[in-house]
């Protein structure tokens, strides 16, 4: 049989929470295995299992028959979704063995679960690893119309957006600051050793006290940012204009991640409701009685717009079981206060012909019509029904309207064709334009982010509250640490050679020494002086290099590229946290979500790698070129 291409135009377990909590809202309950199809009505429940035991390779046209079967019976409860079928038939695959081989048959389910996010994401995976384009392309049509229509889908896409945002900045603030201590580590070195000059050997107790200074805080379980931030008020005061818009930037990151932070934890309880078919949740994983009236409170989100979508939903609940004149009562409320007019009229329609009002039902399309002439569905809901009454010059007056409105409804692939049993389309819930509601900063972030796993992760033991605080002052700090730092004699450290010397005033006029610009190379002197300054060159060297290969992009601050190696630090940190994000649900997560986590993180630590490897040779080079510009390198020694 051909098949048909759709028709459309701190802890470990803190990080694996965060990685769940993504999950939750694109994601069936595990618990739910004892009855794989919760909450639907009988006859839906029993043909949705029928569905999953006759996919398998081979099985095309049984597959095919009972898909059709299951969207009948769909049609008749208004129901348009049900993500839990492509879900089940991938668990058994994976169980069977032909996992591999699945491709066709949850391309084919594909139809009775349009609002599958997790379903499209994969099907348009395995058409790029294909080289399926025309597939691939219909497959990026299903995903952006599963996503614009689907709550919980959008909500968990917010979700991981955040989180890998979140990971990304961690990331760039732990490299930026501890780049930025080596870069200052030996000039912080030499003032504090001033600090001992009473006691043989000082520059030895300074070596210790600076190194302390970064290995204290981790070894007293500080938060990664609380110590970020203090590496780079530490450093501020050796470090060159560029290398201070580093050190700021990271700062302000890890005030984003703070808030990041109370973002996820207020979307967490609306995680959990999704996924029990609740806040938004029931187009998708459906639950008897629906989003009740308190969701949007209990969800933390509130305003009209939200209390909109917990309403519709609700309504949807009570039509998709089955109650038809609670349904009518909702939808006749929602349309007395004048919210979502024409998919309320159309909803209201369909609930009013199962009730065997008819007349009224058709009343109710051809106003959802008049509001919006291009909606598709309420277009169709009339044609079937003119068609039933044998209304037929009705009929033929808006059929191409019709029949080309219902194939143009992405994500959902209706074929007018085969649609020849009076089926009526449901309007399912508009999330619409609520990014900019969810993006919002709200003052709710700031208080729920002193309760949120970041807060533990990355700022303890600063007290939540006084988080906000505490960055403002790091970053204060460095700045006025920086101002100080030309108004009294500090030591300075030679960018090309490592020679120490003690100035006053910019860095940027004092960091390569006399020598580097007169190009002396090792010095004009013979003896002592020149072995010296030699040994000093070498293991000046050595330094940077082994700066370069452990922490990747120092080598390039020493050679004066600050700002080429605060974009290669961006690039590095960006792959960092898709690894992060990834790695966890590739390993605890099962189903589709796994298979795809795990692709992506190996993906991304192979491009963690070669960023890392590349970061190390160019900061070797770029310091090499450095001392050969200054004959302070190679054979000219």
């Amino acid at each position: 049989m051909t098949r048909r291409v759709p028709n459309r135009s701190r802890r470990a377990w803190a990080r694996y929470a965060l990685f769940l909590l993504v999950l939750l809202p694109i994601a069936p309950s595990p618990l739910a295995a004892a009855d794989p199809f919760p909450g639907y009505p009988a006859v839906v429940g029993a043909q949705a299992v029928r569905v999953v035991e006759a996919a398998g390779p081979g099985k095309g046209e049984v597959l095919e028959q009972e898909v059709r079967s299951l969207r009948r019976a769909m049609f008749e409860h208004g129901i348009l979704s049900i993500n839990t079928v492509p879900d089940r038939i991938f668990d058994r695959a994976a169980r069977e063995g032909w996992k591999h081989r699945s491709y066709e048959s949850l391309r084919a389910v594909a139809r009775v679960a349009p609002l599958s996010v997790t379903l499209w994401a994969w099907l348009a995976r395995e058409d790029a690893v294909g080289f399926r384009l025309e597939e691939f392309l219909s497959d990026m049509d299903g995903l952006s119309g599963a996503i614009r229509v689907y709550g919980p889908g959008l909500l968990g896409y917010a979700a991981w957006t955040v989180l890998f945002a979140s990971a990304s900045a961690g990331w760039f603030a732990v490299w930026a600051s501890i780049c930025l201590l080596l870069r200052a580590r030996p000039a912080l070195t030499a003032d504090v050793a001033r600090l001992f000059n009473r006691f043989p050997r000082p520059e030895i107790i300074a070596t210790g006290a600076v190194l302390a200074c970064f290995a204290v805080p981790i070894a007293w379980g500080v938060g990664l940012g609380a110590a970020a931030v203090f590496w780079i008020a530490l450093s501020a005061a050796y470090l060159r204009r560029g290398e201070l818009l580093i050190g700021g930037t990271a700062i302000l990151l890890l005030a984003g991640i703070f808030l990041c932070g109370g973002f996820l934890h207020s979307i967490q309880p609306m995680a959990g409701k999704a996924r029990q078919g609740r806040w938004l949740g029931v187009e998708g994983y459906y639950s008897p009685g629906g989003p009740g009236a308190g969701d949007v409170a209990e969800g933390r989100l509130g305003g009209p717009e939200w209390e909109r979508m917990t309403r519709f939903a609700r309504a949807r609940a009570e039509m998709q079981w089955g109650d038809q004149h609670t349904a009518e009562a909702l939808w006749t409320e929602m349309i007395g206060e004048g919210r979502d007019l024409a998919d309320a009229y159309n909803n209201r329609g369909i609930v009013r012909v199962r009730l065997g009002k008819t007349e009224e039902g058709l009343a109710d399309f051809e106003a959802a019509v008049e509001r919006n002439p291009s909606g598709g569905r309420a277009q169709w809901n009339a044609y079937q029904l003119y068609l039933q009454q044998f209304r037929l010059e009705q009929a033929s007056r808006i059929q191409p309207a019709a029949w080309a409105g219902i194939r143009n409804l992405a994500p959902f692939d209706y074929r007018a064709e085969e649609m020849t049993h009076g089926e009526l389309v449901a309007s399912p819930l508009r999330v619409g334009d609520v990014w900019k509601q969810l993006y919002t900063v709200r003052t709710d972030w700031l208080r729920e982010a002193r309760e949120s796993v970041f807060h533990g992760m990355f700022f303890r033991p600063v007290p939540g509250k006084w988080v906000p605080l505490f960055l403002a002052a790091g970053w204060i700090w460095a700045a006025l640490w920086k101002l100080l730092s030309r108004k009294i004699w500090m030591h300075s450290v030679c960018r090309a050679c490592g020679t120490t010397t003690v100035v006053v005033g910019s860095r940027e006029t004092t960091d390569i020494c006399n020598s580097c610009r007169a190009q002396v190379g090792r010095g004009v002197r013979a003896g002592e002086e020149r072995e010296q300054r030699g040994l000093r060159i070498l293991l000046h060297r050595r330094y940077v290099r082994a700066c370069s290969v452990l922490f990747p992009g120092a080598g390039a601050l020493w050679a004066g590229k600050e700002l080429q190696a605060m974009l290669y630090g961006a690039l590095l940190s960006l792959s960092a946290g898709l690894f992060t994000v990834s790695w966890g649900a590739g390993r605890h997560v099962g189903g589709m979500i796994a298979d795809m986590q795990t692709d992506v993180w190996r993906v991304a630590l192979g491009a963690v790698v070669l960023l890392w490897m590349f970061g190390a040779a160019w900061g070797w080079r770029a310091f090499e070129t450095l001392q050969l510009n200054h004959n302070v390198a190679g054979e000219r020694l």
